[in-house]
């Protein structure tokens, strides 16, 4: 139980730490995340793969579909 709780921990740090830079990625303090935004923290990020993080197709990447993406390792965690 005790690993447990320090997995969820440090699982928690990191998410933390993802959400701080990715605040400071949404320029525009919209709560979405643009391509423009996003090739702030991911230069080569293409057109398509865009689109593939936008699980919602809203035409934009919240929260969320970010953080998934980082968690399934299709994105980088940013530094």
């Amino acid at each position: 139980m005790k690993h447990i709780a320090l997995a969820a921990a440090a699982i928690g740090a990191v998410a933390f730490a993802n959400g701080a830079f990715a605040h400071e990625m949404d320029l525009d303090q919209d709560g979405l995340y643009s391509l423009a935004e996003m090739r702030t923290e991911y230069p080569d990020l293409t057109d398509a793969q865009y689109a593939a993080l936008d699980t919602n197709r809203d035409e934009a990447v919240d929260a969320d579909e970010l953080a998934a993406a980082i968690a399934n390792g299709t994105l980088a965690p940013m530094e």
